[in-house]
């Protein structure tokens, strides 16, 4: 089964991008892949949220670093919600 998770993220310049994680486990194979649409891999991010750190979005725009503060917030409070009840 694939899924794909897709993670809109607002630069305070206007621009907007995403990262777009695909998944895929048939039960004898399985991968993850994280890509960036619109955005750079120039940026700057040590914090806990892993997909932030290994990915560091930029702003293709203006060149801004960008962090789980810039995710659109009903998109953020749904995936919080998903990797939530995934852990129960």
């Amino acid at each position: 089964m694939k899924v794909r998770f897709i993670t809109y993220v607002n630069c305070p310049c206007g621009h907007r991008g995403s990262i777009v994680e695909s998944i895929y486990d048939d039960g004898q194979s399985h991968w993850y892949l994280a890509t960036l649409r619109g955005l750079s891999h120039t940026g700057h991010y040590d914090g806990a949220n892993s997909l932030f750190a290994e990915n560091t979005p930029a702003c293709t725009a203006c060149g801004l670093s960008l962090t789980p503060e810039n995710v659109d917030s009903s998109e953020f409070m749904s995936r919080q919600a998903h990797d939530h009840a995934e852990i129960k």
